[in-house]
């Protein structure tokens, strides 16, 4: 079943790297304060140079093992020749959004810069290189990347150049693939349809659907209905399905930005809380699992909080995260607001209410893709089990 790839055998690929989330305050929309150009471009415009001498390849998909662990994952394997001297970034999109007008309407230039200067106020936020982040930043030594699995889909990805300060040079490779959606397993079926979930005070009716057979899960109606502050039914969220054990698995995520009236541009994410002696904490990293639903009978199972390990000045410690919600991430003042002042805390026993089939399609309406969202949605070249590092806490008010 496992096409296992051996560290010792492919030593340059990277992997030693640590994982990153994406920090916060992350500047959603760059500004020419955020970054700008390297090589011989100006601070207008990005000369573009697709350089015949370097390549990447999209090879396979493959089962990785985390020797430590022995935990499964299945990734993407990419070969890169990269002849320069500076650094590279690869970065991934869609073909629908690559060619689409409301996007990029296939701006090569403006997609390196986005991406570029995002990385650059990231590093700058987070009081770090750019070249740091060792998930995706590399050099030449780096000739094999294996990414985190993608959705089914036309791609097509870049090697981007970066300059000394993390600026995009204008110089590139680039490649597009196509990766066909899988027949949905017996297993990932098993989630689909509508349950109930409440630990007795508070509960969601919560609809599950497909994106992406044995990988992607859509789950609406979170905070829709009883005990909601107000309606959310136009949101939804996104899960995961492990092979290895049959469970889903919820991620803390960024789910678009806006113009609130009260206070101006807002990150709209779904995080999780922790709690310890001093109160209700939430942790701020994107990226990490929050709560995972595990299998209790034939129509049943259990919302758990997943378990996190939490870094502290004074150590570190285990616990499993409280409860989960939707926040507001204002970028004006930097804080954060919860959409509801009551959420369920976790676990939550759920119950099938309605059978549906992979190929029956959501409720409600398809999410906006914007920039900010296709560089969230960036995969990242660290693997390992579903353990989890929070490195950034902020207490509730």
């Amino acid at each position: 079943m496992f096409k296992t790839i051996a560290l010792a055998a492919i030593a340059s690929l990277a992997l030693t790297g640590c994982i990153k989330h994406e920090p916060y305050g992350h500047h959603t929309n760059p500004g020419p304060d955020n970054g700008g150009h390297g090589g011989n471009n100006t601070e207008d415009k990005l000369v573009l140079n697709e350089r015949s001498d370097w390549s990447i390849r999209y090879i396979d998909r493959v089962d990785w093992v985390d020797e430590e662990t022995g935990v499964v994952e299945m990734v993407e394997h990419f070969k890169l020749a990269y002849k320069g001297n500076g650094y590279y970034i690869v970065r991934m999109i869609t073909k629908e959004n690559y060619e689409s007008p409301d996007v990029y309407n296939k701006d090569a230039a403006a997609f390196f810069k986005y991406e570029s200067e995002s990385l650059i106020a990231d590093a700058k936020n987070d009081g770090v290189n750019f070249w740091q982040y060792t998930d995706e930043v590399f050099d030449s030594k780096i000739t094999d990347i294996l990414f985190n699995r993608l959705r089914s889909g036309s791609w097509i990805a870049f090697l981007i150049e970066l300059d000394t300060n993390g600026k995009a040079t204008g110089n590139y490779a680039e490649t597009s693939f196509t990766l066909q959606q899988e027949p949905a397993t017996e297993s990932f079926s098993k989630w689909l349809g509508t349950w109930r979930a409440s630990n007795g005070l508070m509960g969601y009716d919560l609809t599950i659907s497909s994106i992406d057979n044995n990988y992607l899960y859509r789950i609406d109606g979170w905070e829709v209905g009883q005990a909601a502050a107000f309606d959310m039914d136009l949101e939804y969220l996104e899960g995961e399905f492990w092979a290895q054990n049959g469970y889903l698995y919820i991620r803390s995520q960024y789910l678009g930005s806006y113009e609130d009236d009260n206070l101006g541009p807002v990150d709209e994410l779904f995080m999780g809380n922790i709690f310890d002696s001093n109160g209700l904490k939430i942790i701020t990293d994107e990226g990490i699992d929050i709560a995972v639903m595990v299998w209790q009978g034939e129509n049943t199972a259990e919302m758990q909080g997943a378990e996190v390990k939490i870094k502290t000045n004074n150590g570190d410690y285990d616990t499993k995260f409280h409860s989960v919600q939707y926040y507001m991430w204002a970028q004006n003042d930097s804080n954060w607001y919860p959409y509801n002042e009551s959420v369920a805390e976790l676990p939550l026993a759920m119950t099938k209410l309605r059978d549906t089939r992979a190929a029956e399609a959501p409720l409600s309406k398809e999410r906006t893709v914007t920039k900010a969202s296709i560089h969230h949605s960036q995969p990242k070249a660290g693997h390992g089990s579903r353990n989890n590092v929070a490195k950034k806490a902020v207490r509730l008010k």
